[in-house]
């Protein structure tokens, strides 16, 4: 059974989950709940998407794996926010998995049943809104910007619109109803179609966010209309682009500081046996801005903000050059080390504290290459595997010693009680290739200090230069192994034979081949299938896979003829050792198997200091005239005659 990361801790450790990290609202929540977590003694492990999972497709589903990472049981609490989320089957499940283990869950923004749900007042604040232009601005001639058609939050405060014109006697009129699905470019076609449909031009327009309503604001200014003088125009949901704009908007916005209390009270009212699942409301709160007229805006304001503004504009556009420069020096790198290696030097403006890079046990394989068993089209690949790999591990811009170190998928990361113990908060993000996991990074950061954009920039380009390496990976692996077999085929000995060759030239260590031929491969074929016969010879690969070392090269000639080739001050001792082996392995084979049929070979040994003037096709014929005398003695003794 699991245990909490907080067991026996003076800290509550909760799951922070959402997508798109690095979205203006996602932010301003991270480091709200983060500094009052730090507060009331409450750790945060965030679990974030790249994207919002809203198309659907391999990349979406690459991303949505890090919601599998985690055990739910291991946390105090799942937070959940919920709108954030496009695809309501990963939430459900992640929300499913999450009750199922018995964890209080609670859902900010949308209503799930079993939930503690934090909502937003929504409609009062809507309404006042309305009431506002109507009844305070005493216009009579309104028009409504509302979003997607049937959806909750647009028909919600659609409804608050016609409820506050029929109480001040006004006509609602359809037409006047506008429908820009909450965006920019729908918000202008709609605004325009209106404008060559010949009614009368409204004295406002009530939107139903903000991004319209900066929408609205342009589209009418383009075609000569003064704000406020002409026309009025409301948003809501104060975004950060607002400020941006004159004038500056009349809206409505929650207090962060409201929303991040009613957080800490929901998870200290629903831990430690406490169970309280009565919902909580965030209020709204109107702002009155320069255009409904209520505030004059200063010009000079909203240009001090732009002037600011272009600095962080340009210090992202220089980074994102930053990370190109990245992408061109190491997508074309064949050794994953020394791309690791590169790392650092291009994370340090990000403002990370520890970086982990965590993949599947079964994607790098011990010399730090794409695993002969990695498969992006494999079932396995739709979940991180039980034991995870640390390859690179970052602390203050220096790569730390611990690399390469393993640990089980339930504790995230290694030695994550005194990680916890000295961070706050950790976000895990996933590493994907085209929707096949293959593990996630891990960051810790002072939430002033982290550029969020910055990260998924870096995040976005470590991919592209992950999939350039598995790709060109992959093309050469193809070329030189065997496919059935899995070890190396003619090409791949010859390209890695030279420098072992050469090394015994240069160091007096004894050069080895060993020649392995099948018997009665074709016997098996006639007999059981050809089936079998593969089967058989992926049986001989690894075994002699299994039975070598690093440095040691197995290869398929092809057919049924097999080689091993390596260097060593013991070379007749060790060639020894692996005979030995694989005679071993095939009669436990044969022992205890139960295929109907024996796999056996003959194997020819030749071990001298390489010369100069030594050739490998020398050795390797004197290793073959030994294996056929040993196949010779193998078919007499299969025919039963005394050798």
């Amino acid at each position: 059974m699991l245990y909490k990361f907080s067991e026996g801790k003076p800290y509550k450790v909760i799951a922070l989950c959402l997508t798109r990290f690095k979205a203006y609202d996602q932010v301003k929540i991270i480091k709200e709940l983060c500094g009052r977590c730090d507060g009331a003694g409450i750790k945060v492990m965030i679990f974030s998407t790249v994207t919002d999972l809203y198309n659907g497709g391999i990349n979406d589903i690459g991303e949505s794996r890090i919601f599998s990472s985690f055990e739910p049981e291991r946390f105090d609490a799942v937070v959940v926010m919920s709108e954030t989320f496009k695809n309501f089957k990963v939430l459900n499940k992640l929300v499913t998995r999450a009750q199922g283990a018995g964890v209080p869950v609670i859902s900010i923004d949308r209503v799930i049943e079993g939930c503690i749900n934090i909502t937003f007042d929504y409609s009062n604040s809507f309404e006042q809104l309305v009431r506002h232009v109507v009844e305070y601005h005493k216009v009579k001639l309104v028009n409504m910007m509302a979003g997607y058609r049937d959806n909750p939050f647009s028909e919600e405060r659609i409804q608050c619109f016609k409820k506050v014109l029929r109480e001040n006697n006004i006509e609602v009129d359809e037409r006047r109803i506008l429908y820009g699905d909450f965006w920019a470019e729908p918000a202008r076609a709609a605004l325009e179609e209106f404008m060559e449909s010949g009614l009368e031009m409204p004295q406002a327009i009530v939107c139903a966010n903000d991004i319209m309503a900066i929408e609205c604001m342009r589209t009418l200014k383009e075609h000569g209309y003064r704000i406020p003088e002409d026309i009025i125009v409301t948003g809501f949901d104060g975004i950060d682009l607002e400020q941006y704009y004159s004038p500056r908007l009349t809206t409505a916005e929650y207090r962060i500081e409201d929303l991040g209390d009613s957080i800490i009270q929901a998870v200290m009212d629903n831990v430690d046996g406490r169970t309280n699942k009565e919902p909580r409301v965030v209020k709204y709160i109107n702002r009155t801005g320069g255009s409904c007229g209520c505030v004059q805006t200063a010009t000079e304001d909203v240009e001090e903000r732009l002037y600011k503004e272009k600095f962080i504009t340009d210090d992202r556009e220089e980074f994102i050059q930053f990370m190109y420069n990245m992408i061109a020096q190491l997508s074309n790198y064949p050794d994953l080390h020394y791309i690791f290696r590169m790392i650092p030097e291009h994370v340090d403006r990000i403002g990370l504290k520890e970086l982990w890079m965590c993949f599947n046990s079964d994607f790098l394989d011990e010399n730090m290459n794409v695993s002969f068993d990695f498969n992006r089209n494999a079932q396995n690949n739709i979940r991180y595997t039980d034991v995870m790999k640390v390859p690179l591990h970052i602390r203050n811009g220096e790569i730390c010693e611990d690399a390469d170190y393993q640990y089980t998928l339930s504790d995230l990361l290694p030695d994550m009680e005194n990680i916890l113990q000295k961070n706050d908060y950790i976000l895990f993000v996933p590493t994907h290739l085209q929707g096949a996991a293959v593990g996630y990074m891990a960051a810790t950061f002072d939430a002033d200090k982290f550029f969020f954009t910055y990260y998924q920039t870096f995040l976005l380009d470590f991919r592209h230069i992950l999939e350039v390496y598995v790709n060109r990976s992959t093309t050469e692996r193809l070329y030189i192994s065997d496919v059935l077999t899995q070890i190396y085929n003619r090409h791949g000995f010859y390209r890695n034979i030279g420098e072992i060759m050469r090394r015994s030239q240069r160091t007096g260590e004894v050069f080895t081949i060993i020649s392995l031929d099948m018997d009665g491969l074709k016997k098996i074929n006639d007999t059981y299938g050809h089936a079998e016969g593969d089967f058989a010879l992926k049986k001989i690969g690894e075994i002699m896979r299994s039975v070598t070392v690093k440095g040691e090269i197995c290869a398929r000639f092809g057919g049924d003829e097999f080689i091993i080739a390596f260097s060593s001050m013991d070379g007749e001792k060790r060639a020894a050792e692996i005979v030995d082996s694989i005679r071993s392995g095939l009669l436990d084979f044969n022992s205890f198997g139960t295929k109907p049929y024996y796999i056996n070979v003959s194997i020819g040994v030749y071990s001298k200091t390489a010369e100069k003037t030594d050739t490998l096709d020398t050795f390797i014929k004197y290793a073959d005239d030994r294996m056929y005398e040993n196949k010779k003695e193998n078919k007499k003794k299969e025919e039963g005659i005394q050798v």
